[in-house]
């Protein structure tokens, strides 16, 4: 009998039905109310039954388990909060539909998307919930990862030219900032020299020459700092936003060139906040270094740049989404629902004083629009996110 319930272990009707009403409810489950729901749906089933077949579920990876507290309750407590929970659910219990409970929605979208915009939530999460194709990706892939996916196959995709242009700005700020401040040796110093006081030169690399002449910041590395300095911004002169933009980049710069004497400075003087505010004051002499000649096509460029990067962050679901949905064509796997989303959004292109742009461009700007839905002067206003959502979501229970 122990061989037979082993051999049918990932088949256990009882097990899916725990993991079903788990994902069904918010929060942690009591283990009693967990019991009682079983016995209705399954008959006579005793605690110990009920109690071994959730520690199964927890040592194979799909519930988590808190124990009884003084201050809560006394009974175990069972839930579903984590992606590799969900990945094992997936994995023993190909037949549950995850992508279609709000939990295991919740779960994926709070691990994918906690900095990104509600209308990108709301795109996000139906997305999960028409294709299990990309729901299972999410689930198995980390953040960075999907992006970095979603940045290539827009490279190489509708984004070759724009990538293109992008690049050869990228290639011209590095030019500029290598001949004018990468390899200035004689600048670097200088500047060192008129911030730093006397008496903090003592015991610390008083002259950091040697060091600078060797200083080199990467291709590689001077493309992650543009990217991690993304900024969004409700200002639409373009000036004011360059000239953020460089002041971050000009704080970097100032931090990568003298990183080993600030430390000093931090760690054997105990003055941190001293060495953040050196930080700052050469950042400001290098941020005039760089604007000493044309500065508003420096603003320009880099603005371009960073409006390149928020197009991907806002674009990377969309990408992997239609990329997912065109596999599942390939593998004849595609619903249904799916066609008819797809078919629905590229039929509902929309038009500004532009032209005609996509249904996401548009849904996302209208609904960023404080005034109102300005950008559907053209159309009849689609809302196929919010219409699906409510369509195709499993009904989320409430815990009693």
């Amino acid at each position: 009998m122990v061989e037979k319930r082993r051999h049918h272990f990932h088949m256990s009707g009882v097990k899916s039905g725990i993991i079903e009403f788990v994902l069904g409810h918010k929060g942690r489950i009591g283990e009693p109310f967990i019991r009682r729901s079983l016995q209705e749906k399954y008959g006579e089933i005793d605690q110990a039954t009920v109690n071994r077949h959730l520690h199964d579920l927890q040592k194979i990876g799909c519930l988590d388990w808190t124990p009884p507290s003084k201050k809560t309750t006394r009974a175990n407590r069972w839930s579903i909060t984590t992606l590799k929970q969900l990945e094992n659910i997936r994995q023993h219990f190909p037949d549950i539909q995850l992508n279609r409970y709000e939990k295991s929605l919740e779960i994926v979208i709070r691990y994918h998307i906690r900095y990104i915009s509600p209308v990108i939530y709301m795109i996000f999460r139906v997305q999960l919930l028409l294709s299990t194709s990309f729901f299972d990706l999410c689930i198995k892939n980390d953040s960075e990862t999907l992006y970095a996916k979603a940045s290539e196959i827009y490279r190489f995709g509708k984004g070759f030219e724009a990538d293109i242009l992008i690049q050869s700005y990228i290639n011209d700020i590095y030019a500029k900032l290598t001949n004018t401040i990468f390899k200035n040796t004689n600048f670097l110093l200088s500047v060192w020299n008129k911030r730093i006081p006397h008496w903090l030169k003592i015991n610390i690399q008083s002259d950091p020459s040697e060091y600078l002449q060797t200083f080199s910041l990467s291709k590689e590395l001077f493309q992650d700092i543009l990217t991690e300095m993304a900024h969004k911004s409700e200002e639409v002169k373009e000036e004011l936003i360059g000239r953020k933009l460089m002041k971050l980049l000009s704080l970097r710069i100032s931090h990568e060139a003298f990183r080993t004497s600030f430390q000093e400075i931090a760690d054997e003087k105990e003055l941190p906040r001293k060495a953040l505010e050196l930080d700052f004051d050469i950042a400001d002499d290098v941020f005039n270094k760089i604007l000493e000649e044309d500065p508003q096509e420096l603003y320009h460029k880099i603005v371009e740049i960073n409006n390149h990067e928020l197009k991907m962050q806002d674009n990377s679901p969309f990408i992997i989404f239609e990329h997912c949905f065109e596999n599942d064509i390939l593998n004849d796997t595609a619903s249904q629902e799916e066609k008819e989303f797809l078919k629905r959004k590229k039929s509902s292109v929309q038009k500004n004083k532009d032209g005609i742009i996509s249904y996401d461009e548009w849904y996302i700007k209208s609904k960023r629009d404080a005034s109102g839905d300005t950008m559907s002067e053209y159309t009849i206003y689609d809302n196929l996110y919010d219409e699906y959502l409510n369509k195709y979501m499993i009904p989320y229970l409430e815990a009693s």
